[in-house]
């Protein structure tokens, strides 16, 4: 073990018993960490300039986040959203000529929700935020004849959408949630710019 490696574990353990063990509950108070999942689709598109066709496939997407609540006002709570991974897997990846291809896309944002109960136990919610996301598309190589491969493409991402949140107990619920990502077109194994991703699963509160 290096000096290094020996300082810093020091150096959390002697942290863990001031300061860092007043400020980890304080920054996990008033948050909820997401587990979701739901369907996803690419369509078939021809690759440009070519009479290549990339058909499209059925797939899943899942999603991982954590929300911080940074203010509320009445009923309704104004939250800080952070989504590191919003991932899109299609199934299959098929195309007229051979070739190793993937339409597969890693979505990260960051953005703010607004949460408003109608009922004790339900909230109604619309959130908006940007990021980054990378792409995978197939295009051509310079042989003769040329094959598919696939090139990483990194673009920036703007989202919308909103859902519902059941609780189910006080750190429990379910959550529903529906989203448009909107990216450069022909991105990620999709025509235009929209990237529609629903989604439902679990959320545990803070």
């Amino acid at each position: 073990m290096t000096k290094t490696s020996r300082f810093l574990i020091l150096f959390l353990i002697s942290f863990s018993g001031g300061a860092w063990a007043q400020w980890l509950p304080r920054f996990f108070q008033n948050s909820d960490i997401y587990f979701m999942a739901g369907p996803a689709s690419n369509q078939s598109q021809v690759i440009g300039g070519t009479n290549v066709t990339v058909y499209g496939s059925k797939g899943y997407t899942t999603n991982v986040g954590y929300g911080y609540q940074i203010m509320r006002q009445s009923a309704a709570s104004l939250w800080v959203e952070l989504s590191p991974g919003v991932n899109v897997t299609p199934t299959a990846d098929t195309a007229n000529i051979p070739g190793s291809i993937s339409q597969q896309s890693t979505i990260s944002t960051l953005g703010v929700r607004l949460m408003v109960p109608v009922q004790s136990r339900i909230s109604f919610f619309g959130a908006v935020g940007g990021g980054v996301g990378d792409f995978s598309n197939p295009n051509l190589t310079s042989d003769n004849p040329p094959d598919l491969k696939t090139t990483d493409v990194y673009h920036g991402v703007f989202d919308f959408g909103g859902g519902v949140d059941i609780r189910l107990s006080r750190f429990f619920s379910i959550r529903v949630d529906a989203r448009d990502y909107v990216t450069g077109r022909d991105l990620g194994g999709v025509p235009g710019r929209n990237h529609f991703l629903p989604v439902v699963g679990v959320v545990f509160h803070l």
